[in-house]
């Protein structure tokens, strides 16, 4: 493919991270920020004041503005990097501007409105063809990026030559790419892990060791791997690191937001005290709707789904639920 203009959307860690990724690769990126506040601490101190404000940024190479309409004209590619519930919002008064663009999503989750994931809400609602849109899904924390830690990414598209594209512009010394032509797959595999990185949480907060955790999260990947066959039936190696290593890493690890909310969860917070004090947005809180709404009629039995869908939604007892939860694992 020929040299393409890029431009990310979105200035929130994952955001910032991926322009600190772009930079090792691309002489120019162009950066939708809202936040004015955001891009005078860039200019004054090449360092987003906000968020990993201890990543250095290449001020000569980012081409900055507060205009979405500025910087989606001057992009062949855009990366979207802002959570899922705010997508529509932001991008519907520019939907002709889109239409032939690139989008390849590093958000993961449900849009609220429709309830699809972002590449089918984009491709039915948007009228943006398949074959130009993507995932960059992980396993890979924004925070350790910002620290240069290796880390891998996971491009899913349909076409390979567009994934070879966005690949190489994205690795480095610290990042290894891999290309996957499975994008539906990938992209509910990614919307699934922060599910089940809440229900984690809920079982930390309330006690539960690591012993019955590593149980836990080995039968939410036999179910991740049962949902995504029966969304979309291809040759998949469930083992990847865009699935599992995706899976362990948003349940295991500190640096996630959907597992600290369900850590809240689980220590006594309700819904909406344990979301007033999350600084990022939880889109595990979205995506539970979405998947208990897919599954609640098929003949297959979606237990940690339905799960986390009672004590979100139906406002189940966390305790009790996850007292059911145990005495159906083996």
């Amino acid at each position: 493919m020929k040299n393409k203009s890029f431009g990310v959307i979105g200035a929130g860690s994952w955001g910032t991270a991926l322009v600190k990724m772009f930079s090792e690769n691309l002489d120019k990126i162009n950066w939708y920020i809202r936040n004015i506040e955001i891009i005078e601490g860039i200019n004054k101190s090449k360092r987003n004041l906000k968020y990993l404000r201890h990543v250095q940024l290449k001020n000569k190479k980012l081409n900055i503005s507060n205009d979405l309409k500025k910087i989606i004209e001057a992009s062949e590619i855009l990366i979207i990097a802002i959570p899922s519930p705010y997508i529509d919002s932001t991008f519907q008064n520019h939907k002709k501007l889109l239409k032939n663009k690139i989008i390849i999503s590093a958000s993961k989750g449900v849009i609220p409105k429709s309830q699809l994931v972002i590449s089918q809400h984009l491709h039915i609602n948007y009228d943006i063809k398949k074959t130009n849109l993507g995932i960059i899904s992980g396993p890979c924390h924004a925070e350790e990026v910002a620290l240069e830690k290796l880390s891998y990414l996971t491009i899913g598209v349909k076409r390979k030559l567009l994934g070879n594209y966005i690949s190489d512009k994205l690795k480095s010394k610290y990042i290894k790419t891999s290309v996957s032509t499975d994008l539906i797959g990938i992209e509910y595999s990614a919307t699934l892990k922060n599910i089940y990185s809440i229900l984690v949480g809920i079982s930390h907060g309330l006690g539960y060791g690591d012993n019955f955790l590593s149980v836990l999260i080995s039968h939410c990947a036999k179910e991740l791997k049962l949902f995504i066959r029966r969304i979309h039936r291809t040759k998949r190696d469930i083992n990847h690191s865009a699935y599992i290593g995706d899976l362990l890493v948003t349940t295991y690890s500190t640096f996630s937001r959907n597992r600290t909310f369900g850590n809240m969860i689980g220590k006594g917070y309700s819904v909406e005290s344990a979301m007033s004090e999350m600084s990022m947005v939880v889109e595990g809180y979205y995506a539970t709707k979405n998947a208990y709404e897919i599954t609640k009629n098929k003949k297959d039995n979606f237990l940690f789904i339905e799960s986390v869908y009672k004590i979100l939604y139906n406002r189940n007892s966390p305790k009790k639920i996850l007292k059911e939860i145990s005495e159906k694992l083996y």
